[in-house]
């Protein structure tokens, strides 16, 4: 086992090996190279995105289109159909809920 002074002398030597060091300069091409792909992937990056939302866009647009021309197709066709047909009698909530659960007839159907 070493002892306190010997660990120190040891850690003291190490500190100071760190003293005489000098930062390491990249060298210019290198990153010029990548900086360059860093550039690249955030371009490419956008334009995946920016596909993405013109694509949602165009998915959006025609639905859209197709609920208004829906809507067009089916209120010409309820004008265009003939008012013959008896209407249809309507019964209020409290009526329709008691007519539910206290039926008037005793068929009960499981």
């Amino acid at each position: 086992m070493k002892t306190p002074e010997e660990i120190e002398k040891l850690s003291n030597a190490a500190l100071n090996s760190l003293n005489h060091l000098q930062p390491a300069e990249a060298n210019p091409f290198l990153f010029a190279k990548i900086k360059h792909k860093i550039i690249q992937q955030r371009q490419e990056a956008a334009a995946t995105h920016i596909r993405l939302m013109f694509r949602l866009s165009a998915v959006l647009l025609l639905f859209i289109g197709i609920n208004a021309g829906s809507f067009y197709v089916i209120n010409k066709w309820q004008v265009a159909k003939p008012k013959t047909a008896k209407p249809i009698k309507t019964k209020s909530g409290v009526e329709a809920v008691s007519e539910e659960y206290f039926p008037t007839t005793n068929a009960y159907s499981y």
